[in-house]
């Protein structure tokens, strides 16, 4: 009877090892990100986080600063200028990013053609722009096929009916769906109902992740039902290198890492970071703050 079961048992060991594997992707999220004003890029600013965004398959986060090699010293009427100079962005690929979203509301800070200069300097740096403008960025991985999205609701409301209908057709192509949207109120601690409105409308429409902007804070993140199943919504996920230390909030944050399959999100970490503003890098926190950003994002 133990040589049966044993048996038993090595054959449905090797049945399962047989069995295939669902392709998957990782893909390490950051917040706002920004490469001028007080914040002094370096090799070592993402030091902390760059083992986890080079192991990940790709790696996003929200361009804050345009780039121009001539930024333009003329303020934009908004009291700021976030416009960084073409070479500070040397250092991204160092830290481990690939791809970048433009759609936000400091994308004309370097002059109306600012937005194609900043797509030409990333993508000559070997690096991906993702949006202002409409068109999905595919990449295929592992078998695969991801769609990128970026929009932005905060220079003016989105045309929720269009970039709904692009989801769409972007699911409907076969491709896991990731849309980030600069939305919200900046410092708020929760979403708004227009952004929980959008989530609705994009999740409804197959995206499988949604990747929240321009808070600058932490906000909790939820899971909401979509046509692609549970669709996992990042509200906000602060900032991920900048110069704001009015509030502490601004400089406590997260990376976010995901597994990915045809199904959507399979898997979530959330890695807590703090913001060293006069160092211009990003560090562990201490057990403390640690709970306080785990708290914060209430990633369930």
């Amino acid at each position: 009877m133990k040589v049966r079961s044993l048996l038993f048992t090595i054959i449905l060991l090797l049945l399962s090892s047989c069995q295939p594997t669902r392709p998957s992707v990782t893909l390490a999220v950051l917040g706002d990100l920004m490469l001028v004003r007080d914040v002094r890029p370096a090799r070592d600013s993402l030091a902390y986080l760059t083992p986890e965004l080079q192991a990940a398959d790709l790696a996003i986060a929200n361009l804050e600063s345009p780039l121009a090699n001539d930024p333009p010293s003329a303020d934009t009427g908004l009291g700021y200028n976030l416009c960084a100079w073409a070479p500070a962005a040397n250092w991204l690929p160092d830290w481990g990013l690939d791809l970048l979203t433009l759609a936000n509301n400091h994308r004309f800070d370097c002059g109306p053609d600012g937005v194609q200069e900043t797509a030409s300097v990333l993508s000559n740096l070997g690096l991906v722009p993702i949006g202002p403008g409409p068109e999905p960025f595919y990449r295929e991985i592992n078998g695969l096929k991801l769609a990128f999205l970026a929009f932005d609701d905060i220079l003016a409301p989105l045309d929720v009916s269009a970039a709904a209908g692009v989801i769409r057709s972007a699911r409907a192509g076969g491709s896991v769906v990731i849309v980030s949207v600069h939305w919200g109120m900046e410092y708020q601690g929760g979403a708004s109902e227009r952004q929980k409105d959008l989530a609705q409308e994009f999740a409804q429409a197959g995206a499988a992740l949604i990747i929240g902007t321009h808070p600058h804070v932490l906000q909790p993140a939820a899971w909401i039902p979509g046509a692609a199943g549970k669709t996992l919504v990042l509200y906000s996920l602060g900032n991920a290198l900048f110069d704001q230390a009015g509030l502490p909030d601004t400089h406590q944050s997260a990376l976010v890492l995901l597994t990915l399959d045809a199904q959507g999100v399979r898997s979530a970490r959330v890695l807590p970071f703090i913001i060293d503003v006069h160092a211009s890098r990003v560090a562990a926190p201490d057990p403390q703050t640690a709970q306080h950003i785990l708290d914060l994002i209430n990633l369930p």
